[in-house]
């Protein structure tokens, strides 16, 4: 990473929780209590909030393809012609993926799928599911009460309970790691279960996973997980902003802040698409 080489857009509004980034360089990022917002690569934020019920918050922005999608507390929504249209689901949505030609959502009452048919229940029916993550091989699912994980090879399936939900999950070549609502990192300890560290005051919003590596988004700033002497550590990215989301546009990466808008900054060549 190169440190001191990155841009602040601090024009109004300058809170942000989610940012998606498309080929022409144009952004979209959610602001919190404010909606969601468009900017060009040299033009001024514009609201884009469009077909939205008041008093939407944004739980996520989900780029598939040409797709952008919003995962909202009112449900899932499709931006179409500039203006926001209703997946045909009106309960809380927390993340919306595309595997196989089936949409999936994580929604208050369970993972959903769909093709063209209306959506049909796929596991948790009674639990909320904020995120879940595809492997080779399985299929994790961050719930309220921990983590499941399904084998796609056997279909069998095992549950994990923790003491909070896991709002986000990520994967590195080593270990499954995630995010918990008290801010602690949670890690699979390579023993059949998981492990959770709290890193002194550090607030962990989420994690995502980029170039064989998994960063963490926290109050305190924009790190990357490594290992030192066999122990994890978070290694700084950009510290002293609170980072909320991250995106990236070949090696330019987008971090959406709770207090300095819109930041950008060069990574290094080995990050390029």
């Amino acid at each position: 990473m190169l440190p001191d080489s990155y841009k602040s857009w601090q024009s109004s509004p300058i809170h942000f929780s989610s940012v998606k980034v498309k080929t022409d360089r144009s952004v979209i990022a959610a602001s919190p209590g404010n909606g969601i917002f468009h900017k060009s690569e040299y033009g001024e934020w514009i609201g884009m909030s469009k077909g939205l019920p008041e008093h939407t918050n944004i739980n996520r922005l989900q780029l598939v393809g040409d797709s952008l999608f919003a995962c909202t507390n009112k449900g899932l929504y499709r931006l179409e012609q500039q203006e926001w249209t209703c997946a045909e689901m009106n309960q809380p949505c927390y993340q919306y993926k595309e595997e196989w030609g089936y949409g999936f959502a994580a929604t208050s009452s369970g993972l959903l799928y769909r093709s063209t048919n209306p959506w049909k229940r796929s596991a948790y029916e009674n639990a909320i599911v904020y995120d879940f993550l595809f492997t080779p091989q399985y299929l994790y699912i961050g719930l309220d009460q921990g983590i499941g994980m399904s084998d796609r090879m056997t279909d069998r399936w095992a549950s994990f309970h923790l003491e909070s939900g896991v709002t986000s999950l990520a994967a590195s070549r080593e270990y499954l790691v995630g995010a918990n609502e008290k801010g602690a990192l949670i890690v699979s300890n390579g023993e059949g279960g998981f492990s959770t560290i709290q890193f002194g005051d550090i607030f962990i919003f989420s994690v995502i996973a980029k170039h064989a590596q998994v960063y963490v988004c926290t109050d305190k700033g924009l790190f990357r997980i490594s290992k030192l002497r066999e122990r994890l550590t978070l290694y700084p990215v950009k510290s002293g902003v609170p980072v909320t989301d991250i995106d990236w546009l070949g090696p330019e990466l987008y971090m959406a802040t709770l207090s300095k808008g819109i930041q950008t900054m060069q990574t290094e060549p080995w990050c390029s698409y």
